[in-house]
């Protein structure tokens, strides 16, 4: 069936502007067809923003020049249907899905506050900046938390979700299409399943809603005394909604032979974990985990680090594997992975980082909760 994905912008921000071009154009790559929206002679600052009568009469004027240029499209006919929206126009969107019965996702970039007054509740993904000067951050988080939307807040980012600072714009916009090509494509860590260690299994869905730490472990490797750290993160956070999902994996130096019953012995009897083990997997090559080229997909490698371990690794795998640097594989066990509430790869770690900065990462996706 078609699918539709309709682009509403913002006063100033139009369709060829980086968040609403490239979201446009991922949606073009998942087979929709987009539609664009034009407003006809308005314009407001932040002023007008706080003059009800004249936001009401603008945003009237918009959801009509939506509505015309809609009135050809049978929305009941597609297969599914996305509204990306900028600023006033995220007030547009959820007018028009309201107004008309359309059941589309949202993604709302930078929505003034007047969004909650038609925005539905769980209606997908909003992005905001934890410096906007025309919608006040903490209120466009209330409100999201209030509807139970999912919630992406760039700190120091204004209404065009920019922090005068190159580099980190992109670093920025890069973290925000990654996101929602994910949504767009469905695609996401929740699709993957995984065998536990009697086979059966498991499907990553029954951790929705959980951070996660995610990694490939060994036995007799010179990294396994960090069975000690996890498991005490483990107990630290569990109660609030963490877990940690390892993997054993006998690819990096043979250090992992037993078999998955044999693992789970050795580390309750010499660390005591309680956290979940799995079958043993690769995590590299032909035979890799599809979860495992998932990660590292979303989180490449970015180097050891500042460490004695670092620098020894750094001397053996330029020895063993020239030009590894330039690779997202896993270099050696104890690579870690951490996932937010709503399943997106935040961070990687290799196994040469201090547990303690794990912990630290950790602890920031509770902060707030």
């Amino acid at each position: 069936m078609n699918k539709i994905a309709v682009i509403f912008p913002g006063m100033g921000y139009t369709k060829d502007r980086p968040l609403l071009y490239y979201a446009g154009k991922i949606a073009r790559n998942c087979g929709y067809n987009l539609i664009f929206i034009r407003y006809e002679d308005i314009s407001f600052d932040k002023e007008t923003l706080r003059d009800h009568g004249e936001m009401t009469r603008i945003l009237g004027k918009c959801i009509n020049s939506a509505e015309d240029i809609l009135s050809d499209t049978d929305f009941s006919e597609a297969g599914d249907v996305i509204f990306i929206s900028k600023s006033l126009g995220c007030v547009v969107a959820a007018a028009i899905a309201k107004r008309h019965g359309i059941q589309a996702k949202h993604i709302f970039f930078t929505p003034i506050e007047q969004f909650r007054d038609f925005a539905d509740d769980d209606c997908e993904i909003v992005f905001y900046g934890g410096g906007d000067p025309f919608a006040d951050p903490d209120t466009i988080g209330s409100i999201c938390r209030a509807k139970r939307i999912e919630a992406y807040r760039i700190e120091g980012a204004n209404h065009s979700l920019e922090v005068d600072d190159v580099k980190a714009d992109i670093d920025n916009l890069s973290y925000v299409m990654n996101i929602i090509s994910d949504k767009i494509s469905g695609n996401s860590i929740y699709k993957f399943s995984v065998q536990a260690r009697d086979g059966s299994l498991t499907s990553l869905a029954d951790y929705r809603g959980q951070v996660l730490l995610i990694l490939n472990s060994a036995t007799g490797c010179g990294f396994t005394p960090q069975y000690e750290a996890l498991e005490r993160i483990y107990r630290k956070y569990h109660d609030r909604g963490f877990t940690i999902l390892d993997f054993p994996c006998n690819q990096f130096g043979r250090q992992a032979p037993g078999s998955a019953s044999e693992i789970h012995s050795f580390c309750t009897s010499r660390y005591d974990i309680t956290f979940p083990q799995f079958m043993k997997i690769e995590v590299n090559g032909p035979g890799e985990s599809e979860l495992f080229t998932y990660l590292k997909s979303k989180q490449g490698f970015k180097g050891f680090g500042e460490s004695p371990e670092a620098d020894y690794m750094r001397k053996k795998l330029a020895s063993e594997i020239p030009g590894y640097e330039n690779t997202p594989d896993i270099k050696w066990n104890f690579t870690k992975f951490l996932v937010d509430t709503y399943g997106n790869v935040i961070s990687r770690f290799e196994p040469t980082e201090d547990m303690a900065v794990v912990e630290a990462a950790i602890e920031r996706m509770f902060e707030g909760a």
